[in-house]
């Protein structure tokens, strides 16, 4: 029961529980109301030592046009097609609500299940093979046609190849959709859809698959955000993008790309008591991180993302808010199998016990991270600090690497982005790693490149010469480890070659019930931690930094943003 205790308050303490979930599960282990008591003014004692805020000022209020500045460009404005976080995680988000949602302006953290949205409840049959999703009735999107499940399984046939079951794929069919959420339909199986009635959708799979409803909020690779089928039907694809037309709780005005892009409240929103409070938000696209917190400083922007840690403090002083809070980010390797010095399991573990993740958090990024000590990111349910990686250690390094064969070390070439979404700040956390291994006789070389050039060379898979690259990544829902490790995937880009992952992943995908699933995902992480084919170095609390004059502020615990709260003092 200690261990079921401990974890309730490490996820109390990182924000992925509430209070009120706290009480349940410590009551349904049987403790007394002053046990738990005791506990919760513990928690909040250790929360308190958190130098960042989750939240800015909680004043009621409505108005004003809120201004963004976010730290690159968005991508295409449709929901099947936008991949990278910076696209879905505000604007998008924003017009779009997705089949599945989580709650993300909930200032005690979440729970990691659904919230009824547009889609009120889900039903799954015993056999995990049938999930039945009721609809919100009443809903119309903001070009005041019907959300019903017509318009569901329009999006989803965008979407969904049904040429793999035989069937014939719907007109709206869209190969690169296809292909972008193909992480998704293809583990699902499904066979069919059906709408027994205009609020009802049912979707049958071949086999159980324990994500699919938590796949479904997941946006790194396209969405499930709904978009209205007339907007396809009279101008297609390039009108999706071009005028995107949603259920959210705000409408698209205009944007310029690579530039800005304008947003503005929704007056007719279907659920009245959650409407937006800010009248606009403006996004604007400031690559560079100077210019990001010059404009905060001027007052041109109320808000920018992806600050510099050097700048937190002089702008805290200033009178700035920052803001941070765990979310499933994880900053990890991935070692190349095919480069004969990976080969022996006792070198990639020296590699890994080489690398100071404390020292890189504290010193280097002053805090604004966490080390990692899971595959998995502090928002998943099957996170856990006690999966086996090993403690920062180069003695015994370099121990393993004369037991290996390797007491002169080797010499390895590092590919990595010089910036990007979520990459915090890649150069110097590389030239970290580097001056560590250096320390055990590990000698590496980086390669640098630009963000989208990068991109194009990790989704590639590693040739011949890279020893490793690096990405930013990492989901809420458990399926996440199934992209990097599992053999057959396209993004286990450095080749691992362990089908002792696919077996394990097969059964923990297949779970009826959660606490299967979870122990079957901490498997997978278990056998990572021994074999080290994907390095986890830090996790990232994504500091937001906020002027004194927005409130309803909440820094989100998911990759994702709900800003219709949020508004602008005058």
């Amino acid at each position: 029961m200690a261990n079921k205790v401990n974890d309730a308050l490490t996820d109390l303490v990182r924000g992925k529980i509430t209070r009120r979930s706290f009480v349940q599960r410590l009551t349904a282990l049987g403790l007394a109301m002053p046990a738990i008591d005791s506990l919760l003014r513990a928690g909040a004692a250790v929360a308190a030592e958190s130098p960042y805020s989750v939240t800015g000022d909680m004043k009621e209020g409505s108005g004003g046009n809120l201004v963004v500045g976010q730290e690159s460009n968005w991508d295409v404005l449709d929901p099947a097609l936008g991949t990278g976080a910076v696209t879905w995680r505000t604007c998008l988000y924003q017009i779009y609500e997705s089949l599945v949602s989580r709650d993300l302006d909930n200032p005690q953290g979440i729970g990691n299940q659904v919230v009824p949205r547009i889609t009120k409840s889900i039903d799954q049959s015993s056999d995990g093979k049938t999930y039945t999703f009721h609809l919100q009735p009443g809903v119309t999107f903001t070009d005041g046609t019907p959300f019903d499940a017509d318009a569901v399984m329009w999006n989803i046939e965008r979407q969904w190849d049904q040429s793999k079951t035989g069937k014939q794929n719907a007109p709206q069919f869209n190969k690169t959709a296809a292909a972008v959420r193909s992480w998704f339909w293809e583990p699902a199986q499904m066979l069919e859809m059906t709408a027994p009635d205009k609020n009802t959708v049912v979707f049958h799979l071949a086999k159980p698959f324990s994500q699919f409803v938590s796949g479904m909020p997941e946006a790194g690779l396209g969405t499930m955000g709904i978009s209205s089928p007339e907007v396809w039907k009279k101008g297609g694809d390039a009108a999706i993008a071009a005028t995107p037309v949603g259920t959210g709780p705000f409408l698209f005005e205009s944007q310029v790309p690579g530039d800005t892009l304008i947003i503005a409240k929704n007056p007719k929103y279907w659920n009245s008591s959650q409407a937006a409070k800010a009248d606009r938000i403006t996004f604007k696209a400031l690559p560079d991180a100077a210019t990001r917190v010059a404009a905060l400083r001027a007052g041109d922007v109320h808000i920018v993302f992806a600050p510099p840690t050097q700048e937190l403090a002089s702008l805290r002083q200033a009178g700035f808010i920052v803001t941070a809070r765990p979310n499933p980010h994880l900053w990890y390797l991935q070692l190349n199998a095919n480069e004969p010095y990976w080969k022996d399991a006792r070198v990639r573990q020296a590699f890994f016990m080489s690398i100071n993740r404390a020292g890189m958090a504290s010193q280097l990024l002053k805090d604004t991270v966490l080390p990692a000590v899971s595959a998995n990111g502090r928002t998943c349910p099957s996170w856990t600090d006690k999966a086996g990686y090993a403690d920062y250690n180069p003695e015994a390094a370099k121990k393993l690497l004369a037991e290996a064969g390797f007491e002169k070390g080797f010499d390895t070439i590092f590919q990595i982005p010089t910036g990007g979404s979520g990459e915090i700040d890649p150069v110097a956390m590389a030239e970290w790693i580097a001056g560590d291994a250096a320390k055990v006789g590990i000698r590496i070389k980086l390669q640098t490149m630009e963000w989208i050039s990068y991109l194009h060379a990790w989704a590639s898979g590693m040739g011949a010469g890279i020893g490793m690259n690096q990405q930013s990544w990492g989901m809420t829902s458990m399926y996440w480890p199934n992209l990097p490790l599992r053999t057959s995937s396209g993004l286990n880009v450095g080749h691992q070659p362990d089908k002792q992952f696919d077996m394990l992943l097969d059964e923990a995908n297949s779970a009826l019930d959660q606490d299967t699933a979870i122990a079957k995902y901490r498997a997978v992480d278990m056998l990572n931690a021994k074999e080290m084919w994907l390095v986890p170095v830090v996790n990232d609390l994504a500091p937001v930094v906020i002027s004194p004059k927005v409130k309803g502020f909440v820094h989100t615990s998911d990759w994702w943003w709900d800003l219709k709260k949020v508004w602008v003092e005058a």
